[in-house]
């Protein structure tokens, strides 16, 4: 299936866009999470959301 892996800036706009073949949600979830690099993600397959993953900041 098709997924998109958004990546989203601090006030909620795209910036980025990975695009990923993967066979399910859960896939598509943990490739996305690699991608995770100071920027939230939003991963979707076509117009459904699958997942919002936050990136951790160090204080």
């Amino acid at each position: 299936m098709d997924y998109r892996a958004f990546i989203m800036s601090e006030d909620g706009r795209i910036t980025g866009v990975h695009e990923m073949e993967c066979a399910d949600d859960v896939e598509a979830t943990a490739k996305a999470r690699q991608l995770l690099d100071g920027h939230d993600l939003e991963v979707w397959n076509r117009d459904r959301r699958v997942a919002v993953l936050k990136h951790h900041t160090r204080q």
